[in-house]
């Protein structure tokens, strides 16, 4: 089950806002009200103290840096230089009387302020756009991440139900199998038993001792696990409800679902917007063939800038254009191109497979909650029929016209098909919860609804 329920998740989307969840003060459990776990609140502690989660949000806002970085370029660029030199040395130059000889020894003193526009600059502009482009990506990869921290969380809730239902059912064969043993050694003693029956019995019964230990273990990993996320242990979770139903899909189609993945999908998102990136890496490239223009203005303060103006100061001030012009670069642009459209194709293909993906993936969880209330309804009535097989069994057992291994056997059909049922109630509701993600809409009013519908109020504890 908990590979079944990872698998069922993996493609699970969330519409996340764009805003940061602070982290919470303390790991105590949430002020609820009461020391039951719902799903619901469950996603909102882990929200606030999952460390993946908050990983995503800060690489989210290192993306959004991509946006000031790639307007930089475009923006003025103001640089300021300071230069002071001390001159020692002679000096000599020619005379009437021959030459002379003259010791130098002063301060030369550089001031400037520069200030750089760009005026054409098809690589600084594409820098902009793909500025802009990177930092959409980042939200789109955030969803995405955050999805995954949704994802998990749901699992390990349900995986820890699971286990715990898997603790009483293992517990209660356990009883059945110990009443078997004494029931068969009292028809020994009686001389209606066979040893052989007495023995089945202890074997079916010590099988069943392990399974529980076995299912005790699977309970305390599947407990800490959850904590991991919550930051504290839960004690109490909702268990699903006694009367469990199925309730209809809106809308009722698959093609309506297709519709809506595809448009709002954040893993296709995504795929479009790193298409922008290596569209505008192209253009970027590119640029290093063309001449860029840029408007240049300077002042200038000079002391003793050279021998000959040692005494004279001098202020200037300077306005103009500069033209580069790229002649030859050894090839290396025309390579950084040719690599750039590769890469461009590389993601147009990426973003296909990513939308045969998610098709493939809507097909499935379609599937899995019509068919999986199907498979709830046969399993409901194999569950009945089961318990009515092990009456019938039991009864035949005591008339003398069934063996203790035929009562074994089915005991061990009503174990599995109450486990089976269990695990078909809580795969229809993730798969209606991996539903709702792939087209990009499960929020907090989607797991409040599954919450509300399916689990309670009932409630499980986890010891």
């Amino acid at each position: 089950m908990r590979t079944a329920l990872a698998a069922a998740g993996m493609v699970c989307q969330l519409a996340w806002s764009t805003a940061a969840v602070a982290a919470p003060a303390s790991n105590a459990p949430p002020a609820t009200g009461s020391s039951t776990l719902t799903l619901s609140q469950a996603w909102r502690v882990a929200m606030q103290h999952d460390p993946t989660y908050h990983a995503a949000i800060s690489e989210r806002e290192a993306g959004q840096a991509n946006r000031a970085i790639g307007r930089a370029g475009l923006l003025p660029q103001v640089s300021a230089s300071l230069g002071r030199n001390k001159i020692r040395g002679t000096l000599e130059a020619p005379g009437a009387c021959g030459p002379s000889c003259t010791d130098l020894d002063y301060m030369s003193r550089t001031n400037e302020i520069r200030a750089t526009q760009t005026v054409f600059n098809w690589s600084r502009i594409a820098e902009y756009r793909q500025g802009h482009a990177r930092a959409d990506y980042s939200l789109a990869v955030f969803e995405t991440k955050a999805k995954d921290t949704s994802v998990r969380l749901v699992n390990r809730y349900f995986q820890a139900l699971l286990s715990y239902e898997n603790v009483v059912l293992a517990k209660g064969k356990l009883r059945a199998s110990e009443k078997q043993v004494a029931a068969a050694q009292r028809r020994l003693e009686g001389g209606e038993g066979t040893l052989p029956d007495v023995r089945e019995s202890a074997s079916r019964r010590d099988l069943a001792r392990a399974d529980v230990i076995q299912a005790e273990d699977a309970l305390i990993v599947a407990r800490r696990e959850l904590q991991e996320m919550l930051g504290y242990t839960p004690v109490e979770l909702t268990a699903l409800k006694p009367g469990f139903k199925p309730q209809p899909l809106a809308p009722a189609t698959e093609e309506d679902w297709l519709a809506l993945a595809l448009a709002n999908n954040a893993e296709i998102r995504s795929g479009q917007e790193n298409l922008r990136v290596a569209d505008q890496e192209i253009d970027r490239t590119f640029g290093g063939h063309l001449p860029t223009l840029d408007l240049v203005a300077a002042r200038r303060k000079v002391d003793a800038e050279t021998i000959s103006t040692r005494d004279q100061s001098s202020l200037t001030t300077s306005i103009g254009i500069q033209v580069a012009l790229p002649i030859y670069t050894g090839g290396r642009v025309s390579a950084q191109v040719r690599q750039a459209r590769h890469n461009r194709d590389r993601a147009v293909q990426e973003l296909a497979a990513t939308r045969e993906r998610v098709a493939v993936e809507v097909t499935r969880q379609f599937q899995a909650v019509v068919t999986g209330a199907q498979r709830i309804d046969a399993l409901e009535l194999a569950v009945e029929s089961s318990a009515a097989a092990l009456k019938a069994t039991e009864m035949g057992y005591r008339l003398g016209s069934r063996s203790v291994i035929d009562v074994l056997d089915a005991e061990e059909q009503i174990y599995r098909a109450r486990l089976d049922l269990t695990q078909a109630r809580l795969q229809y509701a993730l798969a209606r919860l991996t539903l709702a993600g792939v087209i990009g809409r499960l929020d907090a009013a989607v797991i409040e609804s599954v919450d509300s519908t399916y689990f309670g109020p009932e409630r499980v504890v986890l010891r």
